[in-house]
């Protein structure tokens, strides 16, 4: 049968060309449940990796806290040991430590221009009887208070022992 004789034929007798195929079968790479759970594994990465970030954040914290108290006990010994310096350095200690090493004062000017490199004035030796005014044999006035005294102990006791945290 040709098609022009095919298509005078009634609609219930014409048979058909085009004749319809199955489906393909559905071949599934991933269950349905797979992508949430991938989702869900994605969310407690993050949640996790999250949570480490923050810990180590406040650890560092805790670090930055102990190490500006340090500083803190730092800064007073070094004012305290320089507070001792100082006094350390007045004239009238001066003195008294000079005596107390047996040197005696010079009533003897004697300079050295800086300029010509000349001493000016006689050098004579002495022998401590010459003024006997001038003696720093007795302790000086300004002693080490006490509390800076007490602080220095401590302050060269060294700083509190802080605990480690690395």
């Amino acid at each position: 049968m040709s098609a022009l004789e095919h298509a005078d034929l009634p609609l219930t007798t014409r048979r058909s060309a085009v004749r319809m195929l199955p489906p393909p079968p559905q071949t599934r790479t991933w269950p349905r449940s797979a992508f949430p759970l991938m989702i869900l594994a994605l969310l407690a990465i993050g949640m996790v990796g999250h949570l480490a970030l923050q810990t180590r954040i406040q650890e560092q914290g805790f670090e930055i806290g102990a190490l500006q108290t340090q500083a803190g006990q730092l800064s007073a010994r070094q004012s305290v040991l320089q507070a001792m310096l100082d006094q350390q350095a007045t004239p009238q200690q001066l003195a008294y430590a000079a005596s107390q090493a047996g040197m005696v004062a010079n009533p003897y000017s004697t300079f050295v221009n800086l300029a010509t490199g000349q001493i000016v004035g006689l050098a004579k030796p002495v022998t401590g009887t010459e003024v006997p005014i001038i003696s720093a044999a007795a302790a000086p006035a300004g002693t080490i208070p006490a509390h800076v005294a007490a602080e220095a102990a401590s302050a060269q006791a060294g700083p509190e022992p802080t605990q480690d945290l690395a």
